[in-house]
């Protein structure tokens, strides 16, 4: 009996992975290294990457093991791969012989390094490098790095590591010292804008601009989780509208952190605790609206022409802001931070008045006196 068969659909951040280092979005001082050190072929043996999730690390990795291994580079000594031969295609789809790739958190224990050291010590089959990529390298086990400390010590000919984590303090200095270190940046919103607007019209789509700030909020500089959420709201409908990003992503409105942000500004009590009851009957009080406020209030000292420097309620409005955004928000940290705002602006009201009290033209005392004449 025949069955039908399903297609799976292909997940955004694979479909638009990155295949050129001219394609790669915000690491441009990452691709320049790579390209002066494959151009003049200065390819040092062992490579540490680090950056947040969702950045490009793992393409990076990729892209090198194709540009060192692609047989343009050694009849043209461009540092762009072709994406056309056997080793390029190979790479791409994780069948080549001489590219180990593994995932540190699956593979902690020394049994897992000791594979991939016997394989590095025989010579390339069919390549110029031998390239292996161990992803989230702070999970190894410490026996698997005192293994990698030993290889790197004595690296073999034609074999190049490249190391990638999201967290650098996790690794033995010993092993970070012996690696050319490159931070990878999160991606910057105008940046990260151009590419999800991209892939979303070669989708057929369109996104509304309050929309596409909240993905940009939401996805914190990762240009994978911005695909995530992208592919999630575009299964039923290609038009992404902010009605349905907040009810997919589960974030704050745009418009309404928007709002409250202008009321904070203008010291509106009344509003400003209007917006707090709603926000607590919807439940999403624990959503990232404190990190929101905090770095619009950053990004409205920075950027703005109002001289927010001088006004005292600013920078008090800023310090409990950064104060409160480092707990973990709940219920009760919530109405603490609400009665601390609240006193905050009581404060400011009384502090208000005092000033003007004080600043008002006084009449001399010259003039209240008799005069007394004489003779």
């Amino acid at each position: 009996m025949r069955q039908n068969q399903r297609k799976t659909k292909k997940p955004f951040h694979s479909k638009y992975r990155p295949n050129t280092f001219g394609s790669v979005t915000g690491q441009e001082h990452i691709v320049s290294y790579f390209k002066n050190a494959i151009t003049k072929q200065s390819i040092t043996f062992a490579y540490l990457f680090i950056g947040k999730h969702g950045v490009g690390k793992t393409t990076l990795s990729r892209l090198v093991a194709k540009a060192l291994n692609c047989p343009k580079f050694s009849r043209e000594y461009s540092y762009e791969p072709c994406n056309n031969c056997t080793s390029c295609i190979s790479i791409s789809i994780g069948s080549c012989f001489d590219v180990y790739e593994i995932n540190a958190a699956m593979n902690t224990g020394i049994d897992s390094m000791r594979d991939i050291i016997e394989k590095i010590q025989l010579s390339p089959v069919d390549s110029l490098y031998k390239v292996c990529i161990i992803d989230e390298v702070h999970m190894l086990s410490q026996n698997a790095f005192n293994a990698i400390l030993k290889i790197l010590e004595e690296p073999p000919k034609n074999v190049v590591f490249i190391l990638a984590t999201t967290d650098v303090k996790k690794i033995p200095s010993t092993i970070v010292s012996r690696c050319h270190k490159l931070h990878f940046l999160s991606l910057s919103q105008r940046d990260l804008s151009i590419a999800i607007t991209r892939v979303i019209w070669l989708e057929g789509g369109n996104v509304t601009d309050k929309a596409l700030k909240h993905i940009l909020n939401f996805s914190q500089g990762s240009f994978r989780d911005a695909l995530t959420i992208i592919d999630m709201l575009m299964i039923d409908n290609t038009n992404i509208n902010q009605s349905r990003c907040s009810f997919m992503a589960k974030e704050i409105p745009y418009s309404l952190s928007e709002l409250l942000f202008n009321y904070l500004l203008e010291k509106n009590i009344k509003k400003i605790l209007h917006v707090f009851n709603y926000l607590e009957y919807k439940g999403w009080i624990e959503l990232g609206l404190i990190d929101y406020l905090a770095k619009s209030l950053t990004q409205s000292i920075t950027e703005n022409n109002y001289l927010y420097s001088y006004d005292n309620y600013v920078i008090d409005l800023w310090q409990l802001l950064l104060r409160h955004s480092t707990s973990v928000f709940t219920n009760f940290t919530f109405f603490s931070f609400v009665a601390d705002l609240i006193s905050l602006l009581n404060k400011q009201t009384v502090t208000n008045n005092l000033s003007f009290s004080v600043n008002k033209k006084l009449v001399p005392k010259i003039t209240k006196m008799k005069v007394v004449y004489e003779y």
